[in-house]
């Protein structure tokens, strides 16, 4: 088959450079069924580059160079929208067309249409009726696209999860829909652990991702363990506004906040040399990162949300009530004094890891995909 992936953002090698969860899906799942078949990708210009490959996988850039954001940026994302869709219209042979999130559903569309090819949407949570609430004023635009994309005759969705297939089912039929989860490309890192215990947190920094309520939460676990380290990988709006809380807070020496991280492998060794992995997020498409953490036996603690809750399977960590940082601080104080709680979380947790390997997820979207060609 001759496959088509729209997807906003894509990395610009295999050292996943990449900078969220949609973009490692994507990019994990393009080199998997590039394997089988003939894998073209469009994306945005981050730089001067028009057209790359990774492996066999075609990579073409559209639009004005941009940096990466989750919200606003208006003009550039309709520019960037406009511009995929010319460049995809002109294909050739084209078989079928993935979209990857909000911003690239409409055009996966339109060029299915175009070229007459079947259209399938990766689909990693259902935000109707939340988008002004968690994005601000800017997520009237998410909000229109959402609902007029599930109003279009799409061939297929594919939710990352059990959680989010049942929220479409409000909108779709049952049989347009059928779970897959997130690939993840178990990482190989050497790393020796810190000295002091660390927690490690990988997010955005913005409002829903919670990252206020694990650093209140260090602010009381202090009292109890005084050297308690936390580094925060991410940046975004709230960067500012966080900083200023870690020093109302008296916390300088144990939050440190390490900005845009460029390779997943360090990443990953900053969470392999953790004593305990934290996601605070209310907003979650599946948790990747979470799985990532467990694969490396760091066991996790999590809001309570059902998309983490199913990924993880209730292994390899604790989790708490959402927003309440509170419960958070008393859930980390468990993992660094229960010795045992701690050791069984992390044999738990690396088994289920296994569910999620490349291979298997792979295989499973191959033969959804041959089935509907």
């Amino acid at each position: 088959m001759n496959i088509c992936i729209v997807t906003e953002y894509f990395p610009h090698s295999c050292d996943l450079d990449i900078k969220g969860g949609v973009e490692v899906c994507a990019f994990n799942e393009a080199q998997q069924l590039s394997k089988f078949h003939n894998v073209c990708v469009l994306t945005s210009r981050e730089d001067e580059t028009e057209e790359f490959y990774i492996d066999d996988i075609r990579v073409i850039c559209c639009g004005n160079s941009r940096s990466y954001v989750q919200k606003g940026s208006f003009i550039n994302r309709l520019n960037f929208m406009r511009d995929a869709y010319k460049t995809g219209k002109t294909l050739k042979d084209i078989d079928l067309v993935i979209g990857y999130n909000f911003i690239t559903y409409p055009i996966a569309l339109k060029i299915a249409r175009k070229l007459n090819s079947h259209i399938v949407a990766r689909y990693h949570d259902v935000w109707i009726g939340r988008w002004i609430e968690t994005m601000g004023i800017s997520g009237l635009f998410g909000e229109v696209l959402e609902r007029y994309f599930l109003r279009q005759d799409i061939d297929l969705l594919l939710p990352v999860s059990d959680y989010t297939k049942n929220n479409l089912l409000k909108y779709v039929s049952e049989d347009k829909v059928e779970t897959v989860h997130n690939i993840v490309d178990f990482p190989t890192v050497e790393s020796e652990s810190y000295k002091k215990p660390t927690i490690a947190c990988v997010a955005r920094l913005v409002e829903y991702k919670r990252v206020e309520d694990l650093i209140r939460a260090v602010s009381i676990v202090k009292d109890d363990v005084p050297d308690i380290q936390c580094k925060i990988i991410g940046t975004g709006p709230l960067e500012s506004q966080l900083k200023d809380l870690t020093k109302e807070l008296d916390l300088d020496d144990n939050v440190e906040f390490m900005g845009f991280v460029e390779k997943h492998e360090d990443v990953m060794k900053v969470v392999n040399s953790s004593k305990i992995f934290c996601l605070p997020s209310i907003v979650e498409g599946f948790g990747i990162v979470v799985i990532e953490a467990m694969s490396l036996k760091t066991p996790f603690v999590a809001a309570e949300i059902p998309p983490v809750v199913e990924a993880s399977g209730r292994r390899g960590g604790l989790f708490f009530e959402p927003k309440n940082y509170e419960q958070l601080s008393q859930q980390i104080l468990r993992l660094l004094n229960d010795n045992k709680l701690y050791e069984s979380l992390r044999e738990d947790g690396y088994k289920q890891s296994l569910n999620y390997s490349k291979e298997a997820i792979g295989s499973k979207l191959n033969k959804i995909f041959e089935k509907i060609s």
